[in-house]
């Protein structure tokens, strides 16, 4: 889950533009009142100057007028000169600023798991430096992240070998002999393993490919957890709702959902329900089972987090394949206590298609 990014305030280059423009008027008003007591706290030379300054008017050519006065006089000078500078500094201030707030974009998109986000390098002062640096450091992630990622879809592809040798023993093995528990133990622990092996390719495929690994199509969402649930004879209510995206990845979420629902309340058959909404539609699927600590609502979607207690729920990546693939069809996937006892697990997808 992405941070919640901080509420936008005053713009950085408009509280510069206020701090200078503020600056200027506390140093024209500072410079007035100092030429006032030097020049014109005297009446007589204060007369002086202005019959000299009325004078050199005159000997330009130019009229003596209150106006002409004012805007020749120390403090419209000064605030003339505050204006030019904020003129002049403010945009540059506001070119600054639009690059750090893209910076920031990147940040936050790399905080969002957005390994590939960069930002432009603009320049050669210190902002660009600093976006140089964003940049090495960002791609230095992506390629560690990939790497694992690529470590371990090699490692579970070659588990593959050795795994498929070990069923066939194991057939051949119980061929030749009768069914005892510990063969049929064997059977069930490689199954599991299987499972597994297939679980770990299927989210490294995912976490690397990303959206280009979706088979978009028109999906009945409800025809489709109708077909689902058949499987145990659960009953599937809501809304006919369509949903742009990858139908066999949405069964795999759904038939996780499902098979999450079985283990933790073997006796008592789920519930499933879709809902449409504005932004596309929700499946949600409840069971009565112990339910799930309020701490522990987001950690259960963790890659390999298991509940305390619970070592027999599988590998932990179940749930974290639902929010991944929830993820990539423009959703989420939360847990909510069950008001009945128990957990609901909701699937939040996308837009629907137009």
């Amino acid at each position: 889950m992405g941070t919640e990014a901080p509420r936008r305030g005053v713009p950085m280059w408009a509280r510069f533009a206020l701090a200078l423009v503020a600056a200027l008027l506390a140093q024209a008003l500072v410079s007035a009142l100092v030429l006032h007591h030097l020049f014109f706290l005297d009446p007589q030379q204060a007369e002086l100057r202005r019959a000299v300054f009325h004078a050199m008017m005159r000997l330009y050519g130019v009229k003596p007028s209150p106006l002409r006065h004012l805007l020749l006089s120390p403090l419209s000078t000064t605030l003339l000169s505050a204006l030019l500078v904020a003129a002049i500094s403010v945009p540059l201030v506001r070119r600054l600023s639009a690059r750090l707030r893209r910076l920031q974009g990147a940040v936050q998109a790399l905080g969002n798991l957005d390994l590939g986000a960069r930002v432009a390098v603009e320049g050669r002062d210190e902002v660009a430096a600093l976006a140089t640096a964003f940049n090495d450091a960002a791609g230095r992630i992506e390629a560690l992240v990939q790497s694992h990622k690529s470590l371990l879809a090699y490692t579970s592809h070659e588990l593959r070998t050795p795994l498929t040798r070990l069923r066939m023993a194991i057939e051949a093995i119980g061929a030749e002999t009768p069914e005892t528990p510990a063969l049929h133990e064997a059977r069930r622990d490689l199954a599991e393993l299987d499972h597994l092996i297939g679980s770990i390719l299927l989210f490294s495929r995912l976490d690397a490919g990303g959206r280009r690994v979706l088979e978009r199509a028109d999906v009945d969402l409800l025809a489709l957890a109708a077909e689902e649930a058949a499987r145990d004879a659960i009953e599937v209510q809501g809304d006919w709702a369509h949903v742009s995206g990858d139908e066999r990845l949405l069964r795999h979420a759904l038939r996780n959902l499902l098979d999450n629902a079985r283990k933790h309340a073997p006796g008592q058959p789920p519930t499933v329900h879709v809902q449409r909404n504005a932004r596309g539609a929700s499946l949600r699927v409840c069971d009565r089972g112990p339910g799930v600590p309020a701490a522990d609502l987001e950690r259960i979607f963790e890659p390999f987090v298991r509940l305390r207690g619970r070592s027999g729920d599988g590998s932990g990546l179940g749930l974290a394949l639902v929010r991944r693939i929830a993820q990539l069809h423009g959703g989420d996937a939360r847990c909510e206590a069950n008001p009945g006892g128990g957990a609901c697990f909701v699937l939040e997808l996308g837009e629907p298609p137009p």
